[in-house]
């Protein structure tokens, strides 16, 4: 081929790309902008987490979390290990012990009692939970539709009364804030669930739950409703970067509408936890005295007797917990006697007894053994006292 020919061919190939060029332009003009991403969507860049793995705490069944597991899998990309932990079955205590240790990097709380434990152990707020329901909701103390008990006057001392977990707001503090002053037969710790099959079939006289689980519900007559309770939400762990739980919120917030329902959550403000906490100390100090190991239980407390004290030398400190009352608004004061025979009053924060395994609400203290690490109990006012300031000196046996 000579040196000519290859020219004009050359010139043929160049003239046929221009054509082709223009004809595309052309085409990209004539046919709309949102057409062609329909047909060709707009390549998306997956956020880059510094975290590579991250662990979802959940109290309800798994399945409900598969789609949004899936969406963040795609999102964050397949690199990033994602494990789901805990089911319908899982305790509020354990899961408040996984709060507590940081091992779940997203959690939903479920419980106000939880997402209070969360904001106490340094997570942060990143969605509302029950986003279809009203941001505070009730509890209510109920009976079965043929007990001839209609008001909280008609419970006497031989009153049968189910109760939740000691973290449950619904199930166990309002109702005990709101029976101040009564004496009842208590079985704690079951789940809401437990509670309607126990006023159900005649096992209990009164059982208590969130007012929308009951209020509907011809078997059931409600007798009693609460002041209101805040909800939960959705919390990230502070183990992750502050751009990681930056990046983790919008992902979670921006999900298809689907499987945020299907999650149980959406955005919304985080609700305000100051007047709770309140209420749950006065229930507390209602059930100071209270000993959930002996029926009939007072919701009060007797007048207490002065306790005389001895001298104590040791750093290390084992006893069993007989009550507990509030010194204001944020300190505890634990009455623990020790197994050398000697008596101690615990001071202690209740945001640092929220920061300790196993460590139930004050109220389910009541009979367990603690252990006081590395504090030297000072005398004060006659009484021997134990300044805990930091969660790891103190230790549920």
């Amino acid at each position: 081929m000579s040196r000519k020919d290859a020219k004009e061919i050359w010139k043929l190939v160049i003239v046929s790309v221009a054509s082709f060029s223009l004809l595309g332009a052309s085409v990209h003009l004539i046919i709309p902008k949102e057409l062609i991403s329909q047909v060709i969507p707009e390549k998306t860049v997956s956020p880059v987490l510094q975290t590579d793995s991250l662990k979802i705490g959940i109290l309800t069944s798994s399945k409900n979390y598969q789609t949004l597991i899936e969406y963040l899998q795609e999102q964050l990309g397949n690199q990033l290990e994602i494990t789901l932990e805990g089911d319908g079955n899982l305790s509020y205590q354990a899961a408040k012990n996984k709060i507590i240790q940081n091992q779940w990097d997203i959690v939903f709380t479920l419980s106000p009692m939880l997402s209070v434990a969360a904001k106490d152990n340094g997570y942060s707020f990143a969605a509302r939970m029950f986003p279809d329901f009203e941001p505070y909701y009730e509890s209510a103390l109920f009976v079965r539709n043929d007990s001839f008990i209609q008001s909280l006057a008609d419970l006497k001392p031989t009153t049968t009364i189910a109760l939740g977990d000691f973290n449950s707001a619904s199930s166990f503090y309002m109702p005990v804030y709101d029976l101040y002053g009564k004496t009842l037969r208590v079985k704690a710790g079951n789940r809401s669930s437990q509670i309607r099959e126990m006023v159900k079939t005649g096992k209990v006289d009164v059982g208590a739950s969130s007012f929308d689980l009951v209020k509907d519900n011809p078997a059931f007559r409600v007798i009693h409703v609460s002041r209101k309770i805040p909800g939960s939400g959705v919390y990230l762990s502070p183990k992750l970067s502050n751009s990681d739980q930056t990046t983790l919120k919008k992902v979670l917030l921006d999900a298809p509408a689907i499987i945020k329902q299907q999650a149980n959550y959406d955005v919304g403000q985080e609700p305000d936890y100051t007047m709770f906490v309140g209420i749950s100390r006065r229930a507390e100090e209602v059930l100071s005295c209270a000993d959930f190991s002996q029926n009939p239980i007072n919701f009060f407390c007797p007048s207490s007797n002065p306790q005389n004290l001895t001298a104590f030398n040791d750093t290390t400190i084992t006893g069993k917990v007989n009550g507990f009352s509030y010194v204001d608004n944020d300190t505890l004061h634990l009455k623990l006697s020790g197994k050398d025979g000697n008596l101690y009053r615990v001071v202690v924060a209740r945001k640092i007894l929220n920061q300790v395994k196993n460590a139930p609400p004050p109220p389910g203290l009541i009979n367990k053994t603690l252990q006081v690490i590395g504090v030297q109990p000072v005398e004060v006012n006659s009484r021997l006292e134990l300044k805990v300031e930091q969660a790891n000196q103190l230790q549920v046996l």
